[in-house]
């Protein structure tokens, strides 16, 4: 199935309009949102800051994967959503095989010049999440940052990442909250993770002329979603992590987030949530 946001004629228009010989990966993305101007400005200076940062926050999210499962194999790894691959350049740190997958091919070309500028070569897949092009058991560690949310159905992402993962292999997914105490990360619109879903998309172009497909989960839905699978954990983060400018922030949220009232009342609301888990070892 097609990318939800865009369809493929449209996708192919873009990436002719953004390709050109001599590009580097930052000239492609400012021109493709040249060429995308139906959505305000101060969106996609957002979008391209997450882009830019995707290297660095993807290596955090590789290290509390290896942190909290340190048997898991070195060998090959699964990035899931992996956008213009900024993950996937972070994966070849720790893992001798990193393969990215996206269902948009536009971010995938411009992931390409990516890492061809980093001098990294890894294989990067046109496909859907929710069914992935793999063999199963072919893969140490399968990571998804905000993806979850972007998928059409949750639960058969779950299955195939699942799927694909080897006995002792561990995955790890990063998704936003749909009740955060914090604007909505796409809009950036404080509440809208408040209304009815049947409104969204409608509120998305009124307010924002944008298309919104996302369907962020709330606690609730994720504890259903994962009940038997994985663990469902607030988010926490390495010193220095979120920059120097929230270093503070950081440090005050890692002492409350050990109180248990905090815990209780405070977790439905965080900005996101980690979840992970692991398959058990083969017993051959």
């Amino acid at each position: 199935m097609p990318d939800p946001y865009i369809s493929v004629e449209a996708e192919m228009a873009k990436i002719d309009g953004f390709l050109a010989p001599g590009r580097s990966f930052a000239d492609m993305v400012r021109a493709y949102y040249v060429l995308t101007p139906e959505s305000p400005p101060t969106l996609h200076q957002r979008y391209m800051a997450a882009m830019d940062a995707a290297v660095a926050r993807g290596g955090g999210i590789i290290s509390k994967l290896r942190q909290k499962f340190p048997a898991a194999g070195t060998g090959a790894m699964l990035d899931l959503g992996c956008g213009t691959g900024g993950m996937t350049i972070a994966g070849t740190r720790a893992y001798q095989t990193v393969v990215g997958v996206d269902v948009a091919l536009r971010w995938l070309v411009m992931g390409k010049q990516r890492l061809e500028e980093a001098h990294i070569e890894a294989p990067l897949i046109c496909a859907n999440a929710e069914s992935l092009p793999f063999k199963a058991e072919v893969f140490d560690a399968v990571v998804a940052d905000s993806v979850l949310e972007h998928v059409r159905n949750s639960e058969r992402m779950r299955d195939e990442a699942l799927r694909v993962l080897m006995p002792g292999g561990a995955w790890f997914f990063v998704t936003n909250n749909r009740y955060s105490i914090l604007p909505e990360p796409h809009l950036r619109l404080w509440g809208f993770g408040l209304l009815p879903r049947r409104v969204m998309e409608q509120l998305a172009w009124r307010l924002r002329a944008t298309p919104y497909k996302a369907r962020l989960h709330s606690r609730s839905e994720l504890r259903r979603l994962f009940a038997s699978y994985g663990e469902i954990m607030l988010p926490y983060y390495d010193p220095g992590e979120l920059g120097p400018r929230n270093e503070r922030i950081r440090q005050l949220w890692e002492r409350l987030r050990k109180i248990g009232i905090v815990r209780y009342l405070g977790g439905a609301i965080v900005p996101q949530y980690f979840i992970s888990g692991s398959r058990p070892p083969s017993r051959a």
